[in-house]
């Protein structure tokens, strides 16, 4: 996944980069002391004019489900855990569409992972999703799902560059509806 251009509307980044270097020079020693309720009292969340997505066109079971969990998921032995960084780590996993609940561990420093590691159904339904797939509730499951950190501070870099990836090879994967699983 390369890096595409936003097809959102983002004009609410310019000022953003200002308002949250105030708010970052303020609130890193409390994120660094994982004071976080504290920390985010301030952040400067966007405020968006418009909701950023579009209606639904064509029935779930005629449809083509892409999905994307916040829950730090990776596969074992196989691609790096996600990092617990100050800012969040912006890295995307893909994790094929046949992969086992087995092959699955979570790096999120911010969520009960033990949950996650007893049952990963609640951060990537596979079981619920596949069951309806197969009872024509939903056409198919695209081939590959998209695991990010829900912890990322730089709602800017998300909105520019997080979210066109993956909406870019959502499309190249042909998806009509995409789910996301947040933890």
């Amino acid at each position: 996944m390369g890096k595409v251009a936003p097809k959102a509307d983002v004009r609410w980044t310019m000022n953003f980069h200002e308002k949250y270097a105030a708010w970052f020079r303020e609130a890193k020693a409390q994120l660094e002391a994982h004071q976080y309720p504290a920390a985010f009292k301030t952040y400067p969340f966007p405020a968006l004019d418009h909701p950023p997505w579009a209606p639904v066109r064509l029935p779930i079971s005629k449809g083509r489900l892409g999905i994307v969990s916040t829950a730090a998921l990776f596969r074992k032995n196989v691609d790096p855990p996600f990092a617990d960084t100050i800012e969040g780590d912006p890295q995307i996993i893909e994790l094929p569409r046949d992969i086992g609940a087995g092959e699955l561990s979570t790096a999120h420093p911010h969520i009960p992972r033990e949950a996650v590691l007893a049952d990963v159904n609640v951060a990537l339904p596979l079981d619920a999703l596949r069951a309806m797939v197969k009872e024509n509730q939903v056409g198919e499951i695209a081939p590959r799902f998209f695991s990010l950190i829900g912890y990322r501070t730089r709602a800017d870099e998300v909105a520019t560059e997080t979210a066109p990836r993956i909406a870019a090879a959502m499309a190249e994967d042909r998806v009509t509806h995409a789910l996301i699983v947040p933890v």
